[in-house]
């Protein structure tokens, strides 16, 4: 038997130390790496966006309505696209004409591509059908998925946010113009940069039609704008509101500052089309809208603060039946009468 305290025992144990210490010193590292390991795939998997490798399209049955009601249509082909890992394309054939002719879309044109699988909207919200059944085993088998409806909620859009805002890129000659307009516009002793623009976009004519009139459809009052107008005039020192509408005469004798202080200025823009228009009122600052999918849209493009008119005309009308407003609306909007 060895002694406790004899060389032999002492350089035993030493030896076993190592040799613990040193597997130690492994197991450290092995699992350092594994955790490591799992920090990167979790880390993969939340960024992961697919880029490759598509199994079919999404696209439009066919495109509804003018230029805002279109600009809808085309966001929700992305949020569809990135639940299926599809590439979002357009036919050949589709009516898409303002959109086209304002922006350059960047996505693929090609032939009609079938079979498909057919979602229908159900009514004017967030449809959560859209979920399941794009995912669906008929939708999966490398379908073209079409959609049909008008997908008119923040819903859809804000979880592929940055994909649309990608996409919907003014043509370089309407920003250009939309600049320049804008350039022309400053007030005299106003230096760019140290004031802001307020877009207000007032909607009347189709809306004044007598089916609009009785389905609810409303109509932005003279005292909303006001009181719109004055909510930034209160937040900032020097304001430059942008008035476009469809009735210009209104406008000009009613969305007018009481005041006439020298640090707001209103400026009121006519005879351009729809998408110069558009251009114009994304680059302000902050926007002001009244009803439609025009100024919605217009009001998002600018992505400041924006004010949109609450007011309705009874709960029982057609209007308010149809339209979501918490799915419409984006939560940070700001209601005023």
């Amino acid at each position: 038997m060895i002694p406790m305290h004899s060389p032999e025992r002492i350089c035993s144990n030493r030896k076993a130390s190592i040799f613990l210490t040193f597997c130690g010193i492994i197991i450290v590292l092995i699992t350092f790496k594994e955790h490591e390991s799992q920090i990167s795939y979790w880390h993969r998997l939340i960024n992961f966006q697919p880029i490759e490798t598509k199994v079919g399209y999404v696209t439009v049955k066919s495109f509804r309505g003018r230029l805002g009601n279109q600009m809808f249509e085309f966001a929700v082909l992305f949020y569809v696209a990135r639940q299926t890992n599809r590439e979002v394309v357009l036919f050949n054939d589709h009516n898409a004409h303002q959109l086209e002719e304002y922006f350059s879309l960047g996505v693929r044109k090609v032939n009609k591509s079938c079979p498909c699988f057919l979602f229908n909207e159900k009514s004017l919200a967030y449809d959560f059908r859209i979920e399941n059944s794009t995912r669906s085993e008929n939708a999966t088998n490398s379908q073209t998925i079409l959609l049909y409806g008008f997908f008119q909620s923040w819903k859809y859009i804000e979880p592929v946010e940055h994909s649309i805002r990608t996409h919907l890129k003014f043509r370089n000659g309407i920003e250009v113009f939309a600049r320049d307009i804008l350039r022309q516009a400053i007030p005299n002793g106003w230096i760019e940069g140290r004031f802001i623009r307020v877009g207000i976009h007032s909607r009347r004519g189709d809306s004044l039609a007598m089916k609009h009139i009785t389905n609810g459809y409303p109509t932005a009052t003279e005292s909303y704008f006001k009181k719109a107008m004055k909510y930034f005039a209160d937040r900032y020192k020097l304001v430059q509101f942008i008035v476009a509408s469809d009735d210009t005469n209104w406008a000009r004798e009613h969305i007018t500052y009481d005041s006439q202080s020298s640090s707001i200025n209103v400026t009121y823009f006519s005879n351009h089309s729809p998408g110069q228009d558009m251009a114009i009122l994304s680059l302000c600052d902050h926007a002001i809208i009244s009803v439609g999918t025009y100024g919605w849209m217009s009001a998002w493009l600018a992505n400041g603060t924006t004010i949109y008119y609450s007011k309705t005309h009874g709960n029982e009308s057609i209007f308010v039946k149809r339209l979501n407003r918490p799915d419409y609306y984006p939560p940070h909007w700001i209601p005023m009468e």
